[in-house]
C-alpha cells in the first residue's frame, strides 16, 4: 500500500496537548497515512494568528483548533474557507453539549485545565516518585506507591511507569532477574496494585537484539539466547503466581494500551476494597 502524507495544523490558545492527542487518535484509524504536524500553541492574539495563517497558506492541509475567542476563530474559518481546506473545532461541540446538560455557562478561561491546582502538584509528585523508584531503585520503599510493575528486561516497564506517573499515579518498577533478586518487601505490600508484565520470548529476542545493536554491543550472551529467555519468562510467571497478581502480555500492546489496562485493574482493585469495607 502506498503511503499518503498530509499536513495537519493544530492551533490552540493553550498547550495544544488535547489537539495532538485527538489528531493521533483519528489518524490511527487510517492505514498508510502519515502526517506532517504543524503545532501552534498559545495562539491568543491577531498577529500570532496571522503568522499561523501564512503557514497554512504555504502548506495547506487539515486545520484543527481549540480557540475560545470568536474573533480569532472567525478569521481562521474564513481563511480556511478561502483555501478550501477543512477547519475543525475539536472541543466546541462537546463543550456545548456539556453546557446544555449541566445548565451552566462556559467559563471561557484559557488553559483552565493547566491551572496550578492540587491535581497538578499531585502529578508532579507522582512523576518525581516514579523517577526515584525506576528500575528497582528504592525497591524496599514501595509502600506508598499506587502501582508496582514487575517484569523481565525490555518489557517497557519504565516507559509505562512514566506514562502512568503523568496521569498522576505513583509508580515503581522492579526488573525481574530471578525470584531471589526481588525485594522481600514486595510480599508485604498492601496499598499498591502489583502488575506483572510478560512477553512472547521470540519477540523479546528481537527487542533485545535491536537494543544491543543500538548501543554497539554484540548479541552473544544469555541476554538474547532464546532458551535462556524462555526460562527467564517462565520464572517470572512463577513469581507472578506467588504474588497472585494480574499479568499483562505486552507482546502486541503499546505503552498506552498497557497503561490503560493497568489503570482499569487499579480501579477494579479500589472498587473491591470499597465494597469490602
Amino acid at each position: 500500500m502506498s503511503q499518503k502524507i498530509i499536513n495537519i495544523h493544530l492551533i490552540s490558545d493553550s498547550t495544544g496537548e488535547t489537539l495532538s492527542s485527538v489528531a493521533r487518535a483519528v489518524l490511527s484509524q487510517f492505514e498508510g497515512v502519515e502526517s506532517n504536524d504543524f503545532i501552534w500553541p498559545l495562539v491568543r492574539t491577531k498577529p500570532q494568528l496571522e503568522r499561523v495563517m501564512e503557514s497554512i497558506a504555504k502548506d495547506p492541509g487539515i486545520v484543527m483548533y481549540t480557540i475560545l475567542h470568536d474573533d480569532l476563530t472567525d478569521s481562521l474559518k474564513r481563511h480556511c474557507y478561502e483555501l478550501k481546506i477543512p477547519c475543525i473545532p475539536v472541543l466546541s461541540h462537546i463543550i456545548a453539549e456539556f453546557s446544555n446538560y449541566l445548565g451552566m455557562n462556559i467559563s471561557h478561561t484559557i488553559g483552565r485545565q493547566h491551572l496550578l491546582d492540587r491535581e497538578y502538584f499531585s502529578r508532579v509528585e507522582a512523576i518525581s516518585y516514579t523517577i526515584n523508584h525506576d528500575d528497582g531503585q528504592a525497591g524496599w520503599d514501595l509502600y506508598d506507591a499506587d502501582i508496582v510493575i514487575v517484569g523481565v528486561s525490555r518489557t517497557s516497564k519504565s516507559p509505562t511507569s512514566v506514562y502512568l506517573s503523568c496521569r498522576g499515579y505513583k509508580t515503581g518498577n522492579i526488573p525481574f532477574v530471578s525470584i531471589e533478586t526481588i525485594p522481600a518487601s514486595i510480599y508485604d505490600l498492601k496499598k499498591p496494585l502489583i502488575v506483572g508484565l510478560t512477553i512472547n520470548p521470540e519477540k523479546l529476542v528481537q527487542i533485545r537484539q535491536s537494543r544491543l545493536s543500538s548501543i554497539g554491543q554484540e548479541s552473544v550472551s544469555d541476554y538474547v539466547n532464546i532458551e535462556s529467555i524462555k526460562n527467564e519468562v517462565a520464572e517470572s510467571r512463577k513469581l507472578f503466581a506467588k504474588l497472585n497478581c494480574p499479568v499483562i502480555d505486552v507482546t502486541k500492546r503499546s505503552v498506552e494500551e498497557t497503561a490503560a489496562k493497568i489503570i482499569q485493574l487499579l480501579q477494579e482493585k479500589k472498587l473491591r476494597e470499597k465494597t469490602n469495607q
